[in-house]
């Protein structure tokens, strides 16, 4: 008689970490490189695609990269393969019925879509790399959306005092 092993992580974890992985990558370079030269001239951008924007130079959208894309990437992704909940987090986890990094991913895919939306509108030119982030945040979302992550991050609510 053969014993049923646990499920393990189910593959589309492993594509949002992939997803995740590849926007901190993106976020890295293009942050580095804009923070090091707010001008954005060392990856081709131009100062004069700021315009219509609050912002003069690429410094804010450098550190924006940096601190979403980059760190928030790699919480994410160790969020995602670990599944730590410390203390309070424990309590939004149960309140959201899901683990924190399920609901980030989320959130994080559908700030990515957000963000290249915005720049479609502002942007005169449109670059290769615009519509595959846009993909990217879009299968970010969707894949949480799966039943299998979406059972994997399930998290039963807090038993009541």
């Amino acid at each position: 008689m053969r014993t049923r092993r646990p499920a393990g992580r189910p593959r589309a974890v492993w594509i949002e970490v992939g997803l995740l992985a590849f926007l901190a990558t993106g976020g890295l370079v293009g942050g580095t490189a804009f923070v090091t030269d707010p001008t954005g001239a060392s990856i081709g951008a131009r100062l004069t695609w700021l315009e219509k924007t609050p912002v003069s130079d690429f410094l804010l959208p450098g550190l924006f990269l940096l601190v979403v894309y980059v760190l928030g990437s790699l919480a994410l992704i160790a969020g995602l393969l670990w599944r730590p909940a410390p203390g309070v987090v424990r309590r939004l986890d149960a309140a959201l019925h899901h683990h924190w990094a399920w609901v980030g991913t989320i959130a994080m895919g559908a700030t990515l879509v957000a963000w290249i939306l915005y720049e479609f509108t502002i942007f005169p030119e449109r670059m290769v790399l615009q519509p595959l982030l846009l993909c990217v945040g879009a299968a970010m979302v969707a894949l949480c959306a799966a039943p299998s992550i979406r059972r994997y991050y399930a998290v039963p609510p807090l038993p009541r005092r």
